[in-house]
């Protein structure tokens, strides 16, 4: 069985949590308290979260549980409601017993009850959950620049400290960011208490009273260094104008008398082109001559649980139409979700997007992938063009240039939210 977790479930639920994330350090009894009053009061806090655990069907013992997060999301310009699953976690002693396929099966059905057609996690393995259907998500770049690789041409002084009393400004600064960025979700619960937890410090540009730009930062000792030595961390910057953000670059250039690094982790591949100098600390170089100026990481994941649903909510906003009508078929593969496994006939009215699932085998579709490739390809992480230039789909009496110009948001995800 499955359901809602209760409060007198917390106890339990923190043990299995302890046992699979050692890292959380929360063995010990106090921590453990600690974290059991978190769960309780995130439980019963109205909010955009959710836990739930699945119970042994012998002896009603808790044996996995996992974390349902509520989100609204811009996919290409429309906002809408996306769930993120985290914390999944199963009991010690309960593993290989299909566990964490159970959980997630609950958790796409959760998501098919309330009309929601896209799902996200971070994964702690990204090829068992590619598995599941999920597809790749934008790739992370960690940048660890000297303070002196920003440019120096803006106005350091307009940056002011920020402190909690400001959640609200950083908050619809925020969510304007998000209205501009696909893929970016909007300011959660847990965020907002965390800015008035001074869980990190804020600074920020004004202009006629209005925040226009903030950066959320963290400063953390060099190791095997002295105590005046730093590094810079970057967990959020934001912005509304193109001032701000290089006031900002000012600021953190005039931090170099105490900062070593400034570590910056983002999607935004052009970043490096607003550096003066974008090599990080390693000093290695990948032949021929190419500096090492970032590691990168694959997380995000995302999941389209309902074609025909996605199809309807997003309609493909702003994106190039057909010229007159049109429809093309394609043929998904879902092992995770047979029900969704299938051809489906794509058709453009002149207005909208419409799917219909039709009786049309794999080898007449006009295009043929896993879910976990069109989810990859229909959040722009990579194009169809690609995939076929890779041997891994075919497109039959149709031009994968013109699927990409009408499915292919023109820009990869941007995402700042962690869960």
């Amino acid at each position: 069985m499955i359901r809602l977790l209760e409060s007198k479930d917390m106890i339990n639920a923190a043990s299995i949590c302890a046992m699979a994330y050692p890292g959380m350090n929360i063995t010990e009894e106090a921590p453990q308290m600690k974290f059991i009053e978190r769960l309780t009061f995130e439980q019963e806090t109205e909010n955009d979260l959710r836990y739930y655990g699945l119970f042994s069907d012998t002896n009603n013992e808790l044996i996995g549980l996992y974390r349902l997060h509520d989100f609204r999301c811009n996919v290409n310009g429309e906002m809408i409601r996306i769930f993120g699953i985290g914390m999944v976690a199963v009991h010690f002693f309960h593993k290989k017993e299909r566990i964490a396929y159970r959980l997630l099966q609950h958790f796409h059905s959760l998501a098919e009850k309330e009309n929601v057609a896209l799902v996200s996690l971070y994964p702690f393995n990204p090829s068992f959950y590619h598995k599941m259907g999920y597809g790749y998500g934008p790739t992370r770049y960690q940048y660890r620049l000297k303070p002196t690789s920003f440019p120096d041409k803006g106005k350091k002084e307009r940056v002011v400290l920020l402190n909690p009393n400001h959640v609200e400004e950083i908050t619809v600064l925020y969510n304007d960011f998000t209205s501009r960025h696909h893929g970016m979700i909007e300011r959660t619960w847990n965020e907002r208490n965390l800015i008035k937890k001074k869980a990190s410090y804020y600074a920020g540009v004004y202009e006629d009273d209005i925040l226009i730009g903030a950066i959320a930062y963290r400063l953390e000792p060099v190791k095997d260094s002295h105590f005046l030595h730093h590094d810079l961390i970057v967990y959020e910057w934001v912005w509304s104008k193109p001032s701000a953000f290089i006031d900002i670059c000012s600021w953190l250039y005039s931090q170099q008398d105490q900062v070593d690094r400034i570590v910056i982790r983002t999607h935004d591949e052009s970043l490096m082109y607003q550096l003066n100098d974008p090599r990080n600390d390693t000093n290695r170089l990948i032949p021929s001559v190419y500096h090492e100026v970032a590691q990168v990481g694959s997380g995000l994941m995302y999941k389209i649980i309902s074609v025909e649903k996605f199809i309807e909510t997003t309609n493909f906003q702003s994106l190039d139409r057909p010229e007159q009508g049109t429809s093309i078929t394609l043929y998904v593969n879902d092992t995770f979700l047979p029900k969704q496994d299938g051809t489906y006939k794509i058709t453009y009215n002149g207005v909208n997007w419409e799917a219909v699932k039709v009786q049309i085998s794999k080898e007449e579709a006009n295009v043929s992938l896993t879910i976990s490739d069109l989810s990859s390809w229909w959040m722009g992480c990579v194009s169809l063009e690609q995939f076929i230039n890779y041997g891994k789909v075919q497109v039959n009496e149709c031009h994968a240039t013109d699927l990409d110009r009408w499915f292919k948001p023109k820009s990869k995800p941007i995402c700042l939210t962690s869960f």
